[in-house]
C-alpha cells in the first residue's frame, strides 16, 4: 500500500485541487510531462528532483519537514520491495552518452527473477539464471546480444 500516494489524494481533496490543476500551480506548460512527474514522484519519491519538491511544497501549502518525512517512509516501503534480478553485461555501457541513454540500456537488459527460482537449491537455481539469461539473449537484436559478455544475479 502506498502511504505517500493515499496521504498526497487526501491534501488534495482537502484543498478540492485536481492533479491537472495542481501542475499548471507548479507553472508546467505541458501538463502531461507535470503529471507524469508527479506519478513519479508518487511511486518512487528518490527519483524525483529537489527542484520538484520544492514547488510542490506551496503549491499544497504544506511543509517541507512534513513531505520529507513521508518521502522517507514511502523510500523505505519501495526499497523492502526490490525484487531479485539478472543484469546483463554490456561492456561498452560506460561509453553510451547521454546518461539517460545508459540508464534506459541497463534497464533494458535486466530481466526479474521470480521468487520460486530464489527459493530453489543452489545448483538448481544457477541452471534457472542460466536458462533466464539465455532466453533474455533471444529477445535482442544480433548486434547487441553479440555484445553481451554475461550476467550477474542481484538478490534482494
Amino acid at each position: 500500500m502506498n502511504e505517500l500516494k493515499i496521504w498526497f489524494e487526501q491534501q488534495l481533496h482537502f484543498l478540492d485541487v485536481t492533479k491537472i490543476e495542481l501542475v499548471k500551480r507548479m507553472n508546467y506548460q505541458n501538463t502531461d510531462k507535470g503529471l507524469r512527474r508527479l506519478s513519479e514522484f508518487l511511486e518512487y519519491p528518490s527519483k524525483s528532483t529537489n527542484e520538484f519538491i520544492q514547488q510542490l511544497c506551496p503549491v499544497l501549502n504544506i511543509e517541507l519537514a512534513v513531505l520529507h518525512q513521508k518521502v522517507i517512509q514511502r523510500n523505505k516501503q519501495v526499497k523492502g520491495t526490490r525484487k531479485a534480478f539478472i543484469q546483463l553485461t554490456y561492456p561498452r555501457l560506460d561509453s553510451i552518452s547521454p546518461l539517460f541513454h545508459r540508464g534506459w540500456l541497463r534497464e533494458f537488459l535486466r530481466e526479474d527473477v521470480s521468487e520460486i527460482v530464489q527459493r530453489l537449491p543452489f545448483n538448481e537455481r544457477k541452471k534457472q539464471l542460466k536458462h533466464l539469461y539465455e532466453r533474455k539473449l533471444k529477445t535482442l537484436d544480433h548486434s547487441l546480444s553479440s555484445s553481451i559478455t554475461g550476467f550477474t544475479y542481484y538478490d534482494t
